[in-house]
């Protein structure tokens, strides 16, 4: 019930709420585990059927939007090199990505 009021009152979805608030309490080592588990089921998947993939572009990842969000939010701060090899992306991807959600105010500086 606290968890809905809190919703409410932040204008965020349940959902989403409850979401931030374990991503802002869960460890690196669970991030990494959690990322790596979505990726070689990924693999596994395409693998499955038969079809080479690549995996979604940064900017259409939410679970890596989320943990960068995370990510950038920590104190103190890791540098976008660090957030790239946590999130597993190439560093420059990283960079343009987290510029664009300053400018778009999804973070602050």
């Amino acid at each position: 019930m606290g968890l809905e009021a809190e919703a409410v009152l932040q204008g965020k979805t349940l959902k989403k709420l409850a979401s931030e608030l374990i991503l802002k309490n869960i460890s690196q080592k669970a991030l990494q585990f959690i990322h790596e588990g979505n990726r070689s089921r990924y693999v596994e998947e395409a693998e499955e059927v038969g079809v080479r993939t690549g995996r979604p572009r940064i900017s259409g990842n939410i679970e890596v939007i989320e943990q960068i969000k995370v990510l950038w939010s920590q104190n103190p701060r890791p540098s976008q090199r660090e957030i790239a090899k946590i999130i597993d992306y190439p560093a420059s991807s990283t960079k343009y990505q987290i510029n664009s959600m300053l400018e778009k105010g999804e973070l602050k500086g």
